[in-house]
């Protein structure tokens, strides 16, 4: 045997004993690309705010609001001088089948310058009813001060309206309309598991009729 053979088998053996070191790191990266393949990656979910979220409900990745708190209705902003009035009103519709008790109110230091006309309305199966409220800026109050705070509309669930007041040397917006869509939720949401169902808040509201 030659020196060229020796050299040519040793070259063989040592391929084939890096062949065998390559098998167990070639698995690997096959096992690694079927999973990749077979599982799909969080980017493939949907996008909320620059986030990824691998599992989304039907409303995409938002947090619904626990159901005990009131629902927020909009927004009045008005511009009074001192010692003026402004007006809300609020249209209230019964989206149910039955009549029910519709109470107005109002929290916070904003409610000392409400007046209710009325506070309470039965309103009846797919009907409207409309509560005014006047808003007056007590005659000491200086321009330039603001105030806020929610109007609460208690019906089936609870509402409320964000009344925003600014007093000016000159009025401006004096009068706002919003409507209340008063609906039970009875869809089945995927969150009802984890808060709970939505139907009306309170049985005692309703008005139960024979006629």
């Amino acid at each position: 045997m030659t020196g060229q053979d020796v050299n040519a088998g040793t070259r063989a053996l040592g391929d084939a004993i890096a062949a065998l070191f390559a098998i167990p790191a070639q698995m690997a990266t096959s096992l690694a690309a079927g999973v990749s393949r077979s599982v799909p990656s969080a980017r493939s979910g949907c996008s909320c705010g620059g986030a990824t979220c691998a599992r989304c409900g039907p409303a995409g990745c938002e947090i619904p609001p626990p159901c005990w708190e009131p629902r927020p209705a909009g927004t009045c902003r008005l511009q009074l001088t001192p010692g003026a009035t402004g007006t809300l009103r609020i249209h209230v519709s019964n989206c149910d089948w039955t009549r029910r008790v519709v109470l107005v109110t109002a929290i916070g230091r904003i409610a000392a310058f409400l007046k209710f006309d009325p506070t309470t309305l039965v309103v009846g199966p797919q009907e409207c009813e409309t509560f005014r409220i006047t808003v007056r800026v007590p005659d000491g109050v200086k321009p330039g001060e603001c105030f806020s705070g929610p109007v609460l509309v208690r019906g089936c669930v609870d509402h409320y309206i964000r009344l925003e007041v600014t007093v000016a040397d000159c009025a401006g917006c004096t009068c706002c309309d919003v409507t209340v869509s008063d609906c039970a939720d009875n869809i089945h949401h995927w969150y009802d598991h984890f808060y709970c169902a939505r139907p009306c808040r309170n049985p005692g509201r309703q008005v139960v009729t024979n006629g």
